[in-house]
């Protein structure tokens, strides 16, 4: 048997842990999402986000010219997206994401076109997550959208409390005004 069969053995042969932890904050394989004050409270589907490596460590482009590690921006997550990572390596994958810290770690945030979801559709692009290079924020806000899970109840509490309160408040002023 040669060196590079045995190496490619041994690297399948590797389990890696995928359980998500929201206690420790550790999401293997997952794309993070977490409320951003005031504005999830008007735009509940509107959020802060971040793409975790293989040891479930968070990064997110958290503002400009920084990118978090291990330190998410507007506290814990209340929603993942475990990705499928079928047929990516662990080595490429968190490369990846090292390779999108690099870049928006040197770029100024916008929170309308250069933001969090900008950084997690780079290193989806990277990994050529789903076998494509063409994620955008807006995919990666979608796919959060339609396939994510919530951590708890209580998290999901938290991200619509603030806009049922808003609705009830629009509704009780034009009730009695």
């Amino acid at each position: 048997m040669s060196a590079s069969q045995s190496s490619a053995e041994e690297e399948t042969a590797m389990v890696v842990d995928k359980t998500v932890d929201p206690k420790r904050s550790r999401f293997p394989f997952c794309i993070v999402w977490t409320p951003l004050p005031c504005i999830t409270a008007l735009l509940p589907m509107i959020g802060h986000t971040g793409i975790c490596t293989a040891d479930g460590v968070i990064h997110d482009f958290a503002g400009p010219y920084y990118v978090s590690v291990d330190d998410f921006a507007f506290g814990k997550p209340t929603k993942y997206l475990q990705l499928d990572v079928r047929g990516i390596d662990t080595k490429t994958y968190d490369l990846s994401i090292q390779g999108a810290d690099s870049k928006f770690g040197n770029e100024m945030h916008n929170i309308f076109c250069n933001n969090c979801h900008s950084h997690v559709a780079d290193a989806l692009n990277r990994m050529r997550y789903r076998g494509k290079t063409d994620w955008t924020m807006l995919s990666v806000w979608w796919q959060l959208c339609v396939r994510s899970k919530y951590v708890s109840t209580g998290a999901f509490i938290k991200t619509y409390l603030g806009f049922l309160i808003v609705i009830l408040v629009v509704i009780l002023l034009a009730i009695f005004l």
